[in-house]
């Protein structure tokens, strides 16, 4: 099946035991004492390198990880945090930044998936001039955003912005799930894109092919001692190392990997130049496109089942049109097969 849904071929159960048994099968995997130690460390130790930080920690769910980040960098004491008002700390994590760490988030929009530094020195201007004393404790982008179509915040407005928080002393983090797959389009390296931040979060599972997990990465002073966070919080599991041995693994493979599959999109999309389906890129975009229907389909069930014949997975419609990923799944077909099947969507 070619996924027009997802950040990767997503693999099965017994994909995933069969890669995870070959990766062992040496003996010389050690395994690690609730996320101490053994081949967690060993992967820690890569990550932080590849993304140019000193320190990188496993966590078990980003959920976790995002709210031990903020408590690392904005303290306790109920300060304000400025999120996107359409990412993902403001629409998915079940507001547990306020519930948990007593935190307010202050959600800021702007062009796009990304905000302006005159929103932030807005802010704290703001939060400056409150009659009860308050305080911008931390500035969280996503680059790139999965609510809008996984388009980029913009280095240029990065930039910006890292400057305003350094004349405020105010940390930044980035909650670069998607980054590696961002630095892969663009061409920019995994560590100059950390670089203006002081913690970056990283998906382990998305698209590395670990069962779960993500890190943190930054200063060692800010990370050394996050374990006993990490298990006060509940996320002491007894092993990691399924994780970081996965994605110890997808990592180096992964840039020779999707440079191939950049080559490889775009000659499905110049083979479908001229045809029924329209393809519309963004312009601060990743791998994810819009694909132009000549119309809406009349019968979805039928839209659906012809998707399945042609071993498309395909995310929902908004009338004619969708937006689709690109991955390696999509090296299972040769560029012009490919651009056949997807023509033959608007039969």
């Amino acid at each position: 099946m070619i996924s027009l849904v997802d950040d990767a071929a997503l693999l099965s159960p017994k994909e995933m035991a069969e890669r995870l048994a070959s990766l062992t099968s040496d003996g010389k995997t050690v395994s690690d004492y609730y996320g101490n130690g053994g081949a967690v460390e060993a992967f820690e130790a890569r990550i932080a390198a590849h993304l140019g930080k000193e320190r990188a920690v496993v966590f078990p769910t980003g959920t976790l990880a995002n709210l031990c980040a903020m408590r690392l960098l904005a303290g306790t004491d109920n300060a304000r945090i400025l999120v996107h008002r359409d990412g993902h700390f403001f629409n998915d994590a079940g507001d547990n930044l306020a519930a948990l760490g007593r935190f307010t988030m202050v959600p800021l929009a702007g062009e796009g998936a990304g905000f302006e530094a005159a929103d932030v020195e807005h802010e704290i201007a703001r939060a400056a001039s409150a009659r009860v004393a308050a305080r911008i404790g931390c500035i969280a982008i996503e680059s790139p955003s999965r609510r809008i179509d996984g388009r980029r915040f913009g280095s240029g407005r990065i930039a910006a912005i890292a400057e305003v928080a350094r004349e405020h002393g105010v940390p930044m983090f980035l909650d670069g799930a998607r980054m590696l797959i961002e630095c892969a389009v663009t061409g920019q390296s995994p560590a100059d894109m950390a670089a203006p931040f002081d913690l970056v979060y990283l998906s382990l599972y998305k698209y590395l092919d670990a069962p779960f997990g993500c890190v943190l990465a930054g200063e060692a002073a800010l990370l050394d001692d996050v374990y006993h966070q990490r298990r006060a919080y509940g996320g002491g599991l007894w092993q990691m190392w399924p994780a970081a041995v996965m994605a110890q693994d997808k990592l180096s493979r992964f840039d020779a990997l999707w440079a191939e599959v950049v080559r490889h999109v775009e000659a499905v999309f110049a083979a479908m130049e001229g045809g029924p389906v329209a393809v519309e890129r963004f312009a601060d975009g990743t791998n994810a496109v819009r694909l132009i229907l000549p119309r809406a389909p009349g019968d979805p069930a039928a839209f659906a089942a012809r998707a399945q014949r042609l071993g498309l997975k395909l995310p929902p419609l908004a009338g004619d049109r969708m937006t689709v990923k690109f991955n390696e799944s999509w090296l299972a077909a040769e560029p012009a097969a490919l651009a056949r099947k997807l023509r033959e969507l608007a039969e």
